[in-house]
């Protein structure tokens, strides 16, 4: 090693930030608002480490390079838009949805041992891979043909599988992965209450990585039911989805009545009652910013932009012959046959077994992007004989 830097650095950044930007134009298959503002206020942090270790609440502890105050005011900025009660609230900023469903399991486990999980076929694959992680019994509950789970099959199953005296954790999927179907927390609740479950053994869950605070901020009347109001106990929400920021992580927010933790580590001075310990305090200064940024009459004015998008999207692929719908009123994602894979190869696009893809139109997004890939589609239909047989509405 000489001591000097590496001369292809600078060659090598080059060549793949080209790769990146050539990509991104032509992302619009998956979740991620790229309408990021001037970050500059916060950019200067990036030379510090921050490490917000130990108990998100303990601004204390032998570690002061960290972002608890902030991170504190994120989180209370999501439970009040989630309908958390004041007094009883707890959460922190999470690597992403799939950190936020294991540490809302890992609670519900404590809350109520023994008890199995319940989540639809439609769920995030992050719920089966943590109550694996977690020695949970898992049981699927089939969804409909949009994605929603079946609350007459959700009783049967939990009729059928619950061990006896033991409660029942279901997870609510508020936006599937695929189609943004919604799972109505409300209903959830009366179903449990109608198989017997008592209040007190009940722990819903809500994984709402890209839809939370989108819905959250629409009139309740108007949206399925997925709030603590609702019934939640725990709410999960990605923050590089609908907050923009370019970077995976997430909120997640539960009952601070049922929050189980472990005591204080004499290494850090602090309470240990997070998955990683040691945290991103990057990720929390990013989000407050990025919230107290836009407020909420920003935040609103992105998502009806992302719902006109959606519209239009529909509509335009409609118009060249293409079935195309959303599963609820409110959903940014556009669903609809799978194209020709000489498509495919260019745009690439989330599919399922049923023979589906999807667009998700998110903030930053714009017309211009949505008219390229229509042309594209159709194009590449030209001297397709029929439409393949698909879930079409």
């Amino acid at each position: 090693m000489s001591g000097l830097p590496d001369p292809t650095i600078g060659g090598r950044l080059d060549q793949l930030y080209a790769d990146l930007t050539r990509h991104s134009d032509y992302d619009l298959g998956f979740p991620g608002a790229i309408d990021l503002p001037d970050m500059t206020a916060v950019t200067r942090f990036e030379r510090v480490l921050l490490n917000n270790v130990g108990h998100p609440y303990a601004a204390g502890g032998s570690y002061r390079l960290h972002t608890k105050v902030v991170e504190h005011e994120v989180v209370q900025f999501v439970a009040d838009l989630v309908d958390a009660p004041l007094d009883n609230r707890h959460g922190y900023v999470t690597t992403g949805s799939t950190e936020s469903n294991l540490w809302a399991l890992w609670q519900a486990r404590q809350h109520l041992p023994g008890a199995a999980v319940f989540a639809s076929t439609a769920a995030h694959y992050s719920i089966a891979k943590n109550a694996e992680l977690l020695g949970m019994r898992l049981h699927l509950v089939p969804a409909d043909d949009r994605g929603e789970m079946r609350y007459d099959d959700l009783r049967a199953a939990v009729a059928r599988r619950r061990r006896p005296g033991a409660g029942a954790i279901v997870v609510a999927t508020v936006g599937t992965t695929m189609t943004e179907a919604v799972d109505d927390a409300a209903l959830i609740d009366k179903t449990l209450a109608l198989a017997g479950i008592d209040p007190a053994q009940r722990w819903i869950h809500a994984d709402a990585a890209l839809a939370g605070i989108p819905l959250a901020l629409c009139d309740p009347l108007t949206r399925p039911g997925f709030t603590f109001a609702d019934g939640v106990h725990s709410f999960a929400v990605s923050g590089h989805k609908f907050l923009a920021t370019p970077f995976p992580c997430g909120i997640v927010v539960a009952l601070a009545d049922r929050h189980t933790g472990r005591g204080s580590i004499t290494y850090t001075a602090a309470p240990d009652s997070t998955i990683t310990g040691s945290r991103s305090g990057h990720a929390p200064l990013w989000l407050w910013y990025l919230l107290r940024h836009w407020g909420l009459p920003g935040l609103r004015g992105r998502a009806a932009a992302a719902r006109d998008l959606a519209g239009y999207t529909e509509r335009q692929l409609r118009g060249i012959g293409w079935p195309a719908w959303r599963a609820q009123e409110h959903a940014f994602t556009v669903v609809f046959p799978r194209p020709p894979q000489p498509l495919l190869d260019r745009w690439p696009l989330a599919t399922d077994d049923g023979g589906n893809a999807h667009v998700v139109c998110m903030p930053g997004k714009t017309r211009e992007l949505v008219d390229r890939f229509v042309a594209d589609l159709a194009h590449a239909l030209k001297g397709v004989a029929a439409l393949p047989n698909s879930m079409a509405c």
